[in-house]
């Protein structure tokens, strides 16, 4: 991929992007089409019944601002993907009336996460935030923790809080998800529980070198994350890949409202052995599953 970027003069983000659109049957897009009255070029154009998609497409492994620095002090996880909201309204102004979408990629920053819902929605909508009624005379909380969007919000005027940027009909996350390291791991846990012990670290770092191509499978797929101030959205009938998922506004809040059916098939295995989990919450408990069982 690297050497077919290189020869074509195309990033690799590019290049993903019009592999995606291959494997999903959309068509062949157009590459940095004219448009009347546009003073900059838009990356992509594809048509979808009869009428014409924009996608802006951005990877951060050019953005040296993500590995210089001082190595301390505070890290605001919005700042990256702000920034490249920032440069896509700027190719985006002239295209009012048009549904565009701006894709990013990262497989090089780690301070860039594409995948977290929570950070990419922040940076469109405002840094999410916790309310927590007390009741001080009582000295307890009084109601339910409530989480909303606060300031900073890209897609929100920051003084007058009426919605800005609303050509930008979402925003999607390019990814290549590795299925086969998701899948080992199922395996290992399975057969962790069947020997009814943890396996040691040694023993962990063996069975995760990959024995067959399967174990290195990699899937290219998206993660839409709708704009709600969009003036026109991105039609729901596209990026519903089986490892696609998407989020916007449902009942008044931003959910999860797409989820394609074989990363729903592997979520639910992976639930079933707590790998939702984080490492030291499920090694508590798997731990303690196993004392009671000796």
């Amino acid at each position: 991929m690297n050497l077919a970027s290189f020869m074509r003069g195309q990033n690799i983000s590019e290049l993903l992007f019009e592999q995606y659109l291959a494997e999903q049957g959309l068509g062949r897009a157009d590459h940095e089409p004219k448009f009347p009255g546009a003073m900059k070029k838009v990356d992509y154009r594809i048509l979808h019944n009869g009428k014409p998609l924009w996608f802006e497409v951005k990877e951060f492994a050019d953005d040296m601002s993500l590995f210089s620095g001082d190595s301390g002090g505070s890290f605001d996880g919005y700042a990256a993907i702000r920034g490249k909201i920032n440069k896509a309204s700027e190719k985006f102004r002239d295209y009012n009336g048009e549904c565009c979408s701006l894709v990013l990629f990262n497989e090089g920053a780690n301070l860039a996460h594409i995948d977290s819902p929570g950070i990419v929605m922040g940076a469109m909508l405002g840094n999410l935030s916790f309310r927590v009624p007390i009741d001080i005379e009582a000295r307890k909380q009084a109601g339910p923790t409530k989480n909303f969007f606060g300031d900073g919000g890209r897609m929100v005027h920051p003084h007058t809080k009426t919605p800005q940027n609303t050509t930008i009909s979402a925003m999607i996350a390019l990814e290549r998800l590795p299925v086969g390291q998701r899948e080992c791991r199922i395996r290992m846990t399975r057969e962790e529980l069947n020997e009814s012990r943890q396996f040691s670290w040694d023993e962990i770092f063996e069975m995760s070198k990959p024995t067959c191509p399967a174990e290195e499978r990699l899937v290219l797929r998206t993660i839409v994350y709708e704009n709600p101030y969009a003036r026109i959205p991105l039609p729901t009938d596209i990026f519903s890949g089986p490892f696609d998922e998407r989020w916007g506004p449902r009942d008044g809040h931003m959910s999860r409202a797409y989820v394609g059916a074989e990363l729903a098939d592997l979520e639910r295995r992976e639930q079933e052995l707590d790998l939702h989990l984080g490492p030291l919450q499920r090694y508590l408990k798997r731990s303690e599953e196993i004392q009671k069982k000796i």
